[in-house]
Order: C-alpha cells, then structure tokens, then sequence
C-alpha cells in the first residue's frame, strides 16, 4: 500500500472511533427520545382491502354507505389487469380518498367517470387505473408507485396529492415513519438508523420528535407534508413516472373552496413549471361551480358527491384532449 493511501486511512480513524463512540452514547441515553403521542394513522403505508367484491362501506358523515370494489392491489374501480393488453392506453389517477371516491359508489369515483367519458368521447382502447387511497399524500403515493402502480404500465398520470400533504397533524408523516421505526421507510432512508444523523436531523428541525398538538384545529400541528419535502416527493413522482414513459400531469384535485390548501397548490404549481412538467388545478372552476349547484356531500365538504365527480372527470377529459393527450383519435 502507498504511504499516502496509508496516512489517509489512518488519518480518518480518530474520525472514525469519534463517530462510534457517539452513536453507542446516543443509544445508551436514548437521545434522540420520542413522545408517544397519537399518529395521524395507525401505520405509515397501507391500502385499501383487496379484492373487494361490492363491499358496503358506511358513510359515517352522511348516515349513508357506499358500495366499493378492489383489485388485488386494493385498487378501487375501474379494474384491468396489471398486464397492459397490446393497443390498450392507460390513464392513471393518483391523490387520497378524494380520487379513491369516498362516499360514491364505484361507477361514480372521478376515475371511473373519466373512463366512461373517454369511451363515450370516442378514444378507444383507453383505461382508467384508479391510484387514489384513501388518506395518502405524496410519502405514501411514492411507496405505492414502487410498490405496485408502476407496474400497471400507464401513459399519463394525473399526480393528484395536494388533500392531505397539505392537512395538520401531531407528527408528518417522515417523522412518524421514523419514530414508528418503519423499515419499509429506513430500508430506503439507512442513515435515519443512526442516532448521531437522526439527532443532528432534529437539531436542525427536520425531523420532530416531540408531538406538535392542535389546540386550536389547523392553526397548531405540523404539515403531513412540509412544503420542502412535498416539492421534493413531486420531483421523485415525476421521475419515477417518465422513467416508465408516460406523461405526469401535477393536478391541483379541487376542494369545494381552496381553504388551508392554498400553499401546497403554489408549491405544486412552481414544481410543475420547475420541472417542465404539465399542470392542472381546476380550483376556481369549481369555486365557481359549487356556488350554483350542491356538488360536495352536505354533512361531508371535503368529498365530492357523484355530480361533483362527474364534473372533476369532465374538465380532466378536456384538459387531456386539449394538451392532445389522447392522441389523435375522438
């Protein structure tokens, strides 16, 4: 061995030794600790029931119920095969229970609207793949991307998650995946295993430890999803997305009125433009809309009921059709 090479590895064993001793000391005082206060959710990745066969889902907002049914990736209809058959093109929709179509029976979600749109509007051999689930922002959206819709071969995605990144809560999401020691999460993320890159994380307010309370509704709490690590998770969608050759669209889904969303949207909005990327956020429309006809459940604003997801598909099929999306056909 070369005496330089020599004096380089010796040199970086005080580093070394300094580095350990610190993880083993962290370890052994248990810093960084964690308060066990309440999660959002129980887990930090998970899907709805699959294979799903006309399932009766209470409504609880409503005093009604809904009928739903899945594949057996727990995708809600509209169901096709993860094979994409020759000829066939596939519009996948991504976001929460919104895109997922609470309170609306499977033929009335947004995807599958979409879908009977796109047939009645002549562009044949196109499906819908319908990627919404319910209560997911863009950290759990990218481990279902890896996990399963990836596979299912689209060629435009509507990327939909703007609901729940932007809602409060005790923990955000990474944190929660931290303190709940996910290893689905540290299996991608290896440094938040050490004490000594989780503690200088938290120092510099990256990561919290300590549950952040709503004493006051939204106004306390932390984002599910910073506004930095939300640009970062659309960066690594629409990556992930071309990377299989299809066409990301950030889509602004709309609420009855913009409320606590208002920065989330910008932000998705800057990262499309950023990025080179699509962008669509019918939220005026709707704004606009919703003041003339009941378009959302009265006993449940944040979800639209059957006429409302008829109108969200409605302007997607326009959108899709003017950015010539579609092709030439129709």
């Amino acid at each position: 061995m070369k005496r330089p090479v020599k004096v380089l590895l010796f040199s970086l064993v005080p580093l070394v030794v300094l580095m350990g001793g610190a993880e083993a000391g962290l370890r052994a005082a248990g810093w960084p600790k964690a308060d066990t206060g309440e999660f959002a959710h129980n887990q930090v990745y998970w899907t709805a029931d699959k294979n799903q066969e006309g399932q009766v889902v209470p409504h609880r907002e409503t005093g009604g119920s809904f009928v739903v049914s899945t594949d057996d990736n727990g995708l809600r209809v509209p169901r096709h095969p993860v094979q994409k058959e020759a000829g066939k093109r596939r519009v996948m929709t991504l976001g929460c229970s919104t895109t997922y179509g609470w309170g609306v029976n499977d033929a009335e979600s947004y995807p599958a609207r979409l879908e009977s749109r796109l047939a009645a509007a002549g562009h044949t051999g196109w499906e819908v793949i319908n990627g919404g689930q319910p209560g997911y922002t863009t950290f759990q959206g990218l481990w279902l991307w890896d996990q399963a819709l990836a596979a299912y071969d689209p060629d435009v995605v509507m990327v939909g998650y703007v609901v729940q990144d932007a809602r409060k809560a005790a923990y955000s999401d990474k944190s929660q995946a931290i303190l709940q020691g996910d290893a689905r999460f540290l299996k991608q993320q290896v440094l938040y295993q050490s004490k000594v890159y989780l503690g200088l994380r938290v120092l510099v307010g990256a990561v919290q430890v300590r549950a952040k309370e709503r004493p006051d509704g939204d106004q306390g709490g932390v984002y599910r999803v910073p506004p930095a690590d939300y640009a970062e998770n659309l960066r690594a969608l629409v990556e992930r997305i071309q990377d299989v050759g299809a066409e990301p669209v950030l889509f602004g889904y709309p609420l009855e009125r913009e409320g606590y969303t208002t920065e989330h949207r910008r932000i998705l909005q800057a990262a499309a433009e950023q990025l080179g990327v699509r962008h669509f956020d019918p939220q005026a429309q709707m704004e606009e809309a919703s003041r003339r006809q009941t378009l959302y459940f009265e006993t449940d604003r944040g979800h639209a009921n059957a006429r409302g997801n008829d109108l969200i598909a409605k302007w997607v099929l326009e959108f899709l059709e003017q950015e010539g999306l579609l092709g030439s056909e129709g």
